[in-house]
C-alpha cells in the first residue's frame, strides 16, 4: 500500500534541507512556509456537527423512545465488538440486552438497602420484610469501608435495584454525598433514611434532617428524606407497686419506621412512578452494558493501534534525526502523523481520506505549539539527554527524541479521542475542541509520570548508533 502522505511530507523535508545548502535565507522562507501549510490546514478542515446524545438530566423523566435508544445504543457496541473480535464468546451481553425486553412488563420491584457499617441496614431490612412482601428487598454489603470488593459488590447491587433505601446516622460525609450524586445521575430512585433518632435530643434531630434536606436538593427531594428508629434503645421503666415498693425493668419500644414504609408504598403503587422505576433500571443496564461492551472493544483496538503508533514515533525520530533544523523537523513529524492518523483511523473504523488526515495532522501541529508542548517537550528531552554527553552533542538528537515523543503524544490523543466515537458511524471531521483538551490531558500525564523519562531513554538508544556513527 502506498503511503502518500509520508513520502510527500519528508520528500519536502529533504527539498527544504537540501535548499538550505544552496542559499541560508531559505530557511527562514521554509519555516514561513510550515506555519503557513498548519494555518491553512486549520482553515480548510471540515466542520462536523455533534451527534444528538440522548439528555441525561436526571431531573427530566425518562421517555420509552430515549429507553429504546439506550438499548440501541449497547447493540450498536456490541454487535461491532462481535465483528471486530469474532473468535471471542460475547453471548453475556447479547443476553442482558435480549432479557431487557422482558423487563417492560416487570410488575415486581427490587429494593436495595445499603448504608456505611453500622447504620442499621439488616435490622431495617427485618423490619420491612414483615410488610413489603410483594417486592424484593436486598440488603448490601457496607459502603465506604476499606475493601474495594464489597464498595463494588454494593454499587452493582444498587445499580440493578429500582429503588434504594440510603441509611445515615447524621449529617452526609463528602463521600456520602459524592455516592449519592453519582447514584443520581445514573437515574437511581433514592430516600435518605436518617436512622437512629433516638440518639438526638429534639432540636438536634430536627436541625439534622432540615440539613440533609437542603443539602440533597434539588437531586433528592424532601419527601424522600426521613427520620426513622429502626432499633429504639431500651428504655428504664420505674413501676410503682400497690405496696408502695418500685421495680425496674426495661423496655425496648417498637420500631418508628411508619414514615418509611409510607413513601415506599407510595413510591412501589403509583402507575407512572412504577413506569419510571422500571424505565430507569432498564436504561442503567443498557448504559452499562454498553460501558463493558465498548471498553472491551476499546481495549482490543488499542492492542492494534499502540504498535502502528510505536512504528511512526520511530520514523518521525529518524526522519527528523537526520535534518536537525526546527521548521523542518516539526514538517516531517506533522507528515508522519498524517499517515499515522489515516492507520489509527482504520483501527477505528473511522475511514479518513487522505485530506481530511493532512488537514488533521497540521492542526495538530499548530495545537501543539499553541499549547506551548512542542517547546516544553523539547527542553525536556534536552534536560534528559544532557546526561549523555556524546549524543546530546549530536545536534539532531533532542530533536529527533522530540520528534518521537511529540508523535506518541499525538497517537495516544487520538486513540482517546477515537475510543469515544460512535462505532458503526465513520467520522467525515473531528471536533478538535475536544481534540485539543485530550491533547494537552494526555501530555500532562505523561510528562508527570516516569514514563516520560523511560521514553526519553528508549529514543536514545535507538539514535546512538546513528548519533555516535
Amino acid at each position: 500500500m502506498q503511503k502518500p502522505i509520508l513520502v510527500g511530507g519528508l520528500g519536502l523535508a529533504l527539498f527544504f534541507a537540501v535548499l538550505g545548502r544552496w542559499q541560508g535565507n531559505i530557511f527562514d522562507l521554509g519555516e514561513w512556509l510550515f506555519w503557513g501549510a498548519i494555518a491553512w490546514g486549520g482553515l480548510l478542515l471540515w466542520q462536523k456537527k455533534q451527534p444528538q446524545h440522548l439528555q441525561d438530566n436526571p431531573q427530566n423523566p425518562l421517555k420509552r423512545k430515549d429507553v429504546d435508544q439506550a438499548i440501541a445504543n449497547a447493540q450498536q457496541w456490541v454487535l461491532a465488538l462481535q465483528q471486530e473480535v469474532p473468535d471471542q464468546d460475547f453471548t453475556t451481553f447479547r443476553q442482558t440486552l435480549d432479557n431487557l425486553h422482558q423487563e417492560f412488563q416487570r410488575e415486581r420491584f427490587t429494593v436495595a438497602i445499603t448504608g456505611g457499617r453500622g447504620t442499621g441496614k439488616t435490622t431495617l431490612l427485618k423490619q420491612l420484610q414483615a410488610t413489603a412482601s410483594a417486592h424484593t428487598l436486598q440488603e448490601t454489603p457496607p459502603l465506604f469501608t476499606d475493601l474495594a470488593s464489597y464498595d463494588q459488590a454494593a454499587q452493582n447491587q444498587v445499580f440493578a435495584a429500582d429503588l434504594v433505601i440510603f441509611l445515615v446516622n447524621g449529617d452526609l460525609m463528602a463521600s456520602q454525598w459524592q455516592t449519592l450524586n453519582h447514584w443520581h445521575q445514573a437515574r437511581q430512585t433514592i430516600l435518605i433514611a436518617f436512622n437512629k433518632q433516638d440518639q438526638y435530643q429534639p432540636e438536634q434531630r430536627e436541625l439534622i434532617l432540615n440539613q440533609l434536606r437542603n443539602h440533597c436538593q434539588p437531586a433528592i427531594a424532601p419527601q424522600n428524606i426521613l427520620p426513622i428508629t429502626a432499633a429504639p434503645q431500651a428504655i428504664k421503666v420505674k413501676k410503682i407497686q400497690a405496696d408502695g415498693t418500685a421495680t425496674e425493668h426495661f423496655e425496648r419500644p417498637d420500631p418508628v419506621i411508619a414514615s418509611l414504609q409510607n413513601q415506599l408504598q407510595t413510591l412501589l403503587s403509583q402507575p407512572e412512578t412504577q413506569q419510571q422505576l422500571l424505565w430507569s433500571t432498564i436504561w442503567r443496564t443498557a448504559r452499562l452494558t454498553q460501558h463493558n461492551a465498548k471498553q472491551t472493544l476499546n481495549q482490543f483496538r488499542r492492542e492494534r493501534a499502540l504498535p502502528i503508533l510505536e512504528k511512526y514515533q520511530w520514523l518521525a525520530a529518524g526522519a527528523t534525526f537526520a535534518n536537525p533544523v526546527a521548521a523542518l523537523d516539526l514538517l516531517a513529524t506533522a507528515a508522519v502523523t498524517g499517515q499515522m492518523i489515516m492507520d489509527l483511523g482504520g483501527v477505528y473504523q473511522q475511514r479518513l481520506s487522505l485530506s481530511q488526515a493532512q488537514a488533521i495532522a497540521t492542526t495538530l501541529g499548530k495545537q501543539m505549539i499553541q499549547l506551548g508542548l512542542v517547546e516544553l517537550s523539547t527542553q525536556a528531552v534536552g534536560g534528559v539527554l544532557k546526561t549523555n554527553a556524546i549524543t546530546y552533542l549530536a545536534g539532531g538528537a533532542v530533536q529527533g527524541v522530540s520528534a518521537a515523543y511529540l508523535t506518541h503524544i499525538a497517537g495516544l490523543s487520538l486513540i482517546q479521542y477515537f475510543q469515544e466515537q460512535n462505532p458503526q458511524t465513520a467520522t467525515d471531521s473531528l471536533n478538535f475542541e475536544k481534540l485539543s483538551q485530550i491533547l494537552k490531558q494526555v501530555f500532562e500525564q505523561n510528562q508527570r509520570s516516569q514514563f516520560f523519562g523511560n521514553f526519553v531513554k528508549g529514543a536514545l538508544n535507538r539514535l546512538s548508533p546513528q548519533a555516535i556513527g
